[in-house]
């Protein structure tokens, strides 16, 4: 179930990156603290379990196993990059580290906005920084939100396929899911960035006829466009609510991947890139990537296994993010 939780949880996961300006960081460099899922999980994912500890992740960047639910890196690194700074020192590392002034990551492959797959819920990861807080460890004035497809494969299992309830599900994550939002900017916050869900549908796990790496499952896609349009009305809320500001700020995500997507197919017919639907990784064992099983390059596909891009596809992914994170992530 783990391994399960890893896999169905890694698609896209419910993340948040909270980036801020703490008092006492080297000429005030902003501080980037994670939550969520393997998306943004640097570390956190137990290193005697199998995934992301194990090869053959990591094989591209940094050429071993480094906790990263991909061949290289995640989510995380970019933004981290974009901000100037390191990579979070992962939170079950924080005692281990002496690198601790870019900030925490508290995400974990396989967690929730609700107990999913792992427990460690986006609840709980924000206890721990408001603890943080309370001890006047930091402070905070940016975060970056990424939602949680992680609570629809564990809804979908529980389920067994099937649509019933699901508008309601919806309805009620979306909501947790401003609460959670509104706590953040709460506990100081300034500034509260959050992605929309990715281009589920399309996530090799859910590509149509299965195994065939052809079409998008475009039902899954319907979703994921109604959980984002009920997002973008209730960050609409949160900003009235704060008196009309730009306190919320929409990424989206989903056409960032689109796009990615459909410039990873152009380039293919003269490249040796693949169909960017089939992932990297042949041979899956519980969900999980086996050694002998993961192609020459990486480089070569777009996703590195049934749903976590490769280092290829997030810098893809990245690149149709950077201009919108330039206009609302200047700290």
């Amino acid at each position: 179930m783990e391994g399960k939780g890893f896999f169905l949880g890694g698609l896209l996961l419910f993340s948040i990156a909270a980036i801020s300006t703490a008092k006492n960081s080297p000429n005030g460099s902003p501080k980037l603290f994670v939550f969520g899922d393997s998306y943004v999980d640097t570390g956190n994912w137990p290193r005697n379990v199998r995934g992301p500890w194990k090869v053959p992740y990591g094989k591209t960047f940094p050429g071993k196993p480094n906790g990263r639910a991909s061949d290289g890196r995640v989510l995380t690194d970019h933004i981290a990059s974009f901000l100037g700074i390191e990579s979070p020192t992962p939170y079950q590392l924080r005692n281990t580290s002496k690198n601790t002034q870019q900030g925490l990551n508290f995400a974990l492959g396989g967690s929730g906005v609700f107990p999913s797959w792992k427990n460690d819920t986006l609840t709980v990861q924000i206890d721990r920084f408001e603890q943080l807080l309370k001890e006047n460890v930091y402070s905070s004035s940016v975060a970056l939100v990424s939602s949680g497809s992680n609570d629809y494969s564990f809804y979908a299992a529980a389920k067994k396929g099937s649509k019933d309830g699901l508008p309601a599900f919806t309805k009620g994550l979306v909501k947790q899911l401003a609460t959670d939002l509104h706590r953040i900017n709460r506990l100081g916050v300034k500034k509260v960035v959050v992605a929309t869900l990715p281009v589920i549908g399309c996530l090799p796990i859910h590509v149509i006829p299965p195994n065939s790496y052809q079409n998008c499952d475009e039902e899954s896609n319907k979703n994921a466009r109604i959980h984002n349009k009920l997002l973008l009305k209730a960050v609409k809320k949160l900003n009235t609510d704060d008196g009309k500001k730009s306190t919320f700020v929409v990424l989206d995500l989903y056409n960032a991947m689109v796009s990615a997507i459909d410039r990873f197919r152009q380039g293919a017919a003269n490249t040796e890139y693949k169909n960017p639907l089939q992932p990297c990784c042949s041979k899956i064992v519980d969900f999980i990537c086996s050694a002998e099983g993961v192609c020459p390059n990486p480089k070569s596909s777009f996703f590195f296994d049934l749903t976590h891009p490769s280092d290829n596809g997030w810098n893809a992914i990245f690149s149709f993010l950077q201009c919108s994170l330039n206009k609302d992530l200047k700290v």
